[in-house]
């Protein structure tokens, strides 16, 4: 190759790269000057987001599957963070915050500080204080920091116009707060507003241009089928908060999901929430929806099937409100006023061979579908209605109790089912603590010499004195514990586990135990306090003949689209009280006699089915006694029993009126033939 030869090549190849680089100025000059407003618009007309499609939660349904809990698709406000105008937000947030509030229609607002200046913290739930707490941290401000320097630090923080009124700042401040907290981002939409109207949609969707970055969408909200019915057992969701997010972040929540709160919605959280869904929005640079992708369709969660019959439940509630209202009313017009403070109550019926709750009420009651709105005025009434009283109310158990000394003196060999003890009315074995036997006390009589099943038809308290005296308040207690009182039952929401009085308990509070305690503890007072539940499944264990089962409330769990069971209730039986026959009859026979002709006869003489019952009357420190009341039935083959505890309700008898009602839905026109067994017709 020549000199001549190499030349030539290298100015062809200076020739060319000049060429390329110059037609490469080129189109970036087209692109960037000549074209710049097309190229522009071609890479804005087109804007992408991942958007979560919520999931619904599971229906809750009754054991006969009629819906107690469901869904129903609601309008959202949401906004966008890729269209939402940074410059212009804070307007945009003022403008639909007065249209809601124009049309009586509510947006999301936690911010723990009041409306208006001068400025205050709120307290409007039971973690509004940790909020305050936490948002002081988060703000870097001192515990002791005011609400206005809070809100300075806010308006700081968020960069608000000072120039705007002290009411527009804090509307601001609150949903800024609320989108900080809901971790609103280019992925996670805020909902602004749930459940509007269909007018405010057509507002909003008429001044679209009004509104960049604001959309409607929709949601699934909670429907309960049957206002008051099962609110204490049912429970609410709501959003997550800010200390429970770390948990459940790890399984997979977002910020501002909702959850299960209370009650079933809470213990069955893991199955009334779905799998979320995702989708892929394409809009132009006008936030117009131009396609819509699914990635992943939701799952909705399963549906809860509950031990609950909503017909009995209903029957419950509305009986119990009924019975309470009547004793109050009758009280007012007696010159004792005996019965007119009874204010509140509970009842539960419970499945005798397997723990199952049939029915379960507390009164005074509340509307879950309004608990938002009313949150302020429940939390503060006296009556407090948010306690689930069938639960969590402790109540001594008076007479009612009387079944388990007759159970412990029996077995023991205290006594045997044909022991005659002569009520003398007045116990005078302790100089310093001298009972007397109710009946002594009213009228000056006694009893007489009666057996463990008279005893229990005539509530006769000097008995009862007498064989707790014999065996001693641990023999007592050993038969208490397998009957579970002072014990938890096991179901599925909060409950108590109350307190079976005795020495251990008076160890625990520093205090002594006297014998003259044992004589008190024997018939249901002392320290003994128990709740309805409690009582409930105490019956149903004597009567099934001595098997303690765990109460529930879930009876399964079923797949909401094609309905399979996921899975089932196990009937479980967490204590055996082996009776020996003769005495089990004994104790049966005694509330049935209490039932035909002893202190519950006045609701069950000759009723159409055979019956158990046993009544109580347990004074309080003020006011009238509460009333309580425990039965059974069929007599000849238990199916279900029944606990009545009313408020100041004065005697036990009076209360038993719920346990009839319940057993006329539940047999619904039935009737048995009472079989007295040929045991129990000897124990006379």
């Amino acid at each position: 190759m020549n000199l001549k030869d190499g030349s030539a090549r290298f100015y062809t190849f200076i020739i060319v790269s000049v060429c390329i680089f110059a037609a490469y100025v080129f189109v970036l000059f087209k692109m960037q000057i000549i074209d710049t407003q097309y190229y522009k618009e071609q890479s804005e007309s087109k804007i992408y987001s991942t958007e979560t499609i919520s999931a619904s939660r599971g229906n809750i349904c009754d054991r006969n599957g009629q819906l107690l809990v469901t869904n129903e698709t609601v309008y959202t406000i949401r906004f966008s963070r890729a269209l939402l105008p940074t410059q212009s937000q804070d307007s945009i947030i003022l403008s639909l915050c007065s249209l809601l509030r124009n049309s009586n229609e509510s947006y999301y607002d936690t911010l723990p500080i009041s409306d208006s200046a001068p400025y205050s913290f709120t307290y409007e739930n039971d973690t509004s204080e940790k909020q305050i707490i936490d948002l002081l941290e988060t703000l870097k401000l001192p515990s002791d920091a005011t609400a206005a320097q809070v809100m300075e630090q806010l308006i700081k923080k968020y960069k608000i116009d000072t120039s705007l009124t002290t009411e527009q700042k804090r509307i601001i401040a609150g949903v800024r707060y609320e989108m900080e907290r809901s971790s609103f981002s280019s992925s996670n939409p805020y909902t602004f507003a749930s459940d509007i109207s269909i007018s405010t949609v057509t507002t909003i969707k008429e001044l679209s241009d009004e509104y960049p970055g604001v959309d409607i969408g929709t949601e699934s909200k909670r429907v309960y089928t049957t206002p008051y019915l099962a609110s204490h057992i049912l429970g609410r969701t709501g959003k997550i908060y800010a200390d429970e997010y770390e948990q459940l972040r790890e399984k997979g929540y977002k910020m501002n999901e909702y959850v299960g709160k209370e009650g079933i919605e809470k213990a069955m959280e893991e199955y009334l929430h779905g799998t979320d869904g995702v989708r892929v929005i394409e809009r132009d640079s006008s936030g117009k929806v131009l396609n819509v992708t699914t990635m992943r369709d939701p799952i909705s969660g399963n549906n809860i099937i509950l031990t609950l019959d909503k017909d009995l439940q209903q029957i419950a509630q509305t009986s119990l409100e009924a019975t309470i209202k009547s004793i109050s009313d009758s009280g007012k017009n007696k010159s004792s006023g005996e019965g007119a403070d009874a204010n509140a109550g509970a009842v539960v019926a419970i499945a005798v061979d397997s723990g199952e709750i049939l029915a379960s009420a507390s009164a005074p009651n509340f509307d879950l579908s309004t608990y938002l709105e009313n949150y302020t005025q429940l939390a503060s009434d006296e009556q407090k209605p948010m306690i689930n009283r069938a639960f969590t109310g402790l109540y001594a158990p008076g007479s009612t109790f009387k079944m388990a000394t007759g159970i412990a003196a029996l077995e023991e060999g205290y006594i045997t089912p044909s022991t005659k003890i002569k009520d003398l009315g007045i116990y005078r074995k302790y100089p310093d603590y001298q009972p007397r036997c109710w009946v002594y006390s009213d009228y000056g009589t006694t009893h007489g010499s009666i057996n463990v099943s008279q005893a229990l038809e005539k509530s006769c308290n000097y008995f009862f004195y007498e064989t707790a005296d014999l065996m001693g308040i641990e023999h007592l207690n050993e038969y208490c514990s397998k009957l579970g009182l002072g014990q938890k039952t096991g179901v599925e929401i909060t409950e108590y586990s109350g307190v079976l009085a005795g020495p251990e308990y008076r160890e625990k509070n520093d205090s002594e135990w006297f014998p003259g305690d044992t004589l008190q503890a024997a018939i249901g007072q002392s320290d003994n306090l128990f709740t309805p539940l409690q009582l409930a499944n105490y019956v149903a264990t004597i009567v099934n003949g001595g098997t303690r089962y765990k109460a529930h409330l879930v009876k399964s769990v079923n797949n909401s689209n094609d309905g399979s069971n996921i899975t089932g209730a196990t009937i479980q039986a967490v204590e055996t009280l082996e009776m020996k026959e003769e005495n089990y009859h004994a104790i049966m026979y005694g509330m049935k006699l209490a039932a035909d002709s002893g202190t519950a006869s006045t609701l069950f003489s000759n009723y159409k089915v055979g019956v158990g019952a046993k009544t109580g009357t347990a004074s309080v420190p003020s006011g009238t006694a509460n009333g309580i009341f425990v039965a059974f039935a069929p007599y000849e083959d238990p199916e279900i029993a029944v606990c009545v505890v009313v408020e100041h309700g004065a005697h036990g008898n009076y209360v038993g009126a719920v346990a009839k009602a319940i057993f006329d839905e539940y047999f619904n026109g039935k009737t048995t033939q009472i079989k007295v067994p040929a045991e129990e017709q000897m124990i006379y």
